[in-house]
């Protein structure tokens, strides 16, 4: 999945004293990468790849990642409909790797089977929203450290996961 990173804050919903308006700065010029994201279900094990941009050429490049990260395991990837999936110049890649790789298209025009955009709303919530980082790094720094420090079971909550429950001993 691709999440777009803006430098330009996110602007939404705030807390705020009646009758004044919070200021968030920007930088006036936005600068703009791209997170490439392969989680594994249930673990949350994941693959996460910053990209300058979001083309075929970088999609294929994350799915040679995921696949060398995988081993000779077969992966099962879940994905949108998104323009860079999509498209007819993947299919080479796609096939040469079918032994390996099986795409499971979501229907269009449904967020609320792709559970990993969850987590991209409640990262904005809490990362980027109404929030300005001084430099773009910074930015891409906060983010990549969320990701590592958010606990197993809030993730598990916002993607899906039901842990086991412990099992019960004779």
């Amino acid at each position: 999945m691709i999440f777009d990173i803006h430098w330009c804050p996110d602007t939404g919903r705030i807390y705020q004293l009646a009758h004044n308006q919070v200021k968030v700065n920007s930088p006036g010029k936005d600068k703009v990468r791209y997170l490439l994201s392969s989680m594994e279900y249930p673990s949350g094990e994941g693959l996460y790849e910053l990209y300058p941009r979001k083309r075929n050429e970088e999609v294929e490049q994350h799915l040679s990642h995921l696949l060398q990260m995988c081993g000779n395991d077969f992966c099962f990837v879940v994905w949108d409909n998104a323009s860079s999936h999509t498209t007819p110049m993947l299919w080479p890649f796609l096939l040469e790797n079918s032994n390996r790789l099986c795409m499971v298209n979501l229907p269009t025009y449904s967020p609320h089977l792709n559970l990993i955009e969850r987590l991209w709303r409640h990262m904005r919530d809490n990362i980027t929203r109404n929030v300005f980082y001084d430099t773009f790094t910074h930015l891409c720094e906060a983010l990549v450290g969320w990701l590592q420090r958010i606990p197993f079971e809030r993730f598990a909550s916002l993607m899906g996961i039901k842990p086991r429950a412990a099992p019960v001993s004779a």
